[in-house]
């Protein structure tokens, strides 16, 4: 995917010098360079009504100036709302604690902590069973619940980026889903059952 990326970048890279467009080239640039998680949505935006205004003030930006932006620069209008999204969206990413990502025979739930991220993860060959189905998850705490074989595993591993930019990927690019802590803590019991 990201080779698919810097070979469009380049060509417009080329169209844009070609084209003598070195404005909207600077004006890419500075979103894609810019812009580390994405834009807020209005609906996400509009509780945040009391926050955006405090974030423009600390801009030195008044209301009326505000207005006049809205209506004549749109750009920065933009620019604006990425940067307050990715202030936001960094302490949202910052406070999530236990990430999880279900198939149909597998489901791991990621510890994500100051400086790792602790993964457990369990395994079942159960053709029977889908493990994105909530009954299904409820049969693994009885015993004989599920045919075949259950796998318990878990991995470390350091942030490869900022703790917030890797739970951003894991959300958006891996599809995992917030969790709880204490789905976390049954899958560690099991972990440390089945090494007994």
């Amino acid at each position: 995917m990201e080779a698919v990326f810097l070979l469009i970048w380049g060509l417009y890279w080329f169209w844009a010098l070609k084209n003598q467009k070195k404005d909207v080239l600077y004006n890419l640039y500075l979103n894609y360079a810019y812009m580390r998680f994405r834009r807020l949505k209005r609906e996400e935006l509009e509780p945040l009504e009391q926050e955006f205004i405090h974030f423009l003030a600390t801009h030195q930006i008044t209301a009326q100036e505000w207005v006049q932006l809205k209506e004549t620069e749109h750009e920065k209008v933009y620019e604006l709302i990425d940067i307050f999204s990715d202030i936001v969206l960094e302490k949202v990413y910052n406070q999530i604690e236990y990430l999880q990502h279900r198939t149909k025979d597998t489901i791991r739930v990621f510890h994500c902590q100051d400086e790792k991220i602790t993964m457990t993860g369990l395994q079942i060959t159960d053709p029977e069973r889908d493990l994105t189905n909530p009954a299904d998850v409820a049969l693994l705490s009885q015993p004989n619940g599920i045919q075949g074989t259950v796998k318990i595993f878990q991995m470390e591993k350091e942030y490869q980026q900022g703790r917030p930019d890797e739970v951003f990927q894991m959300m958006h690019r891996d599809g995992c889903q917030p969790a709880s802590a204490s789905m976390f803590n049954a899958l560690i019991e099991m972990y440390h059952g089945s090494a007994n």
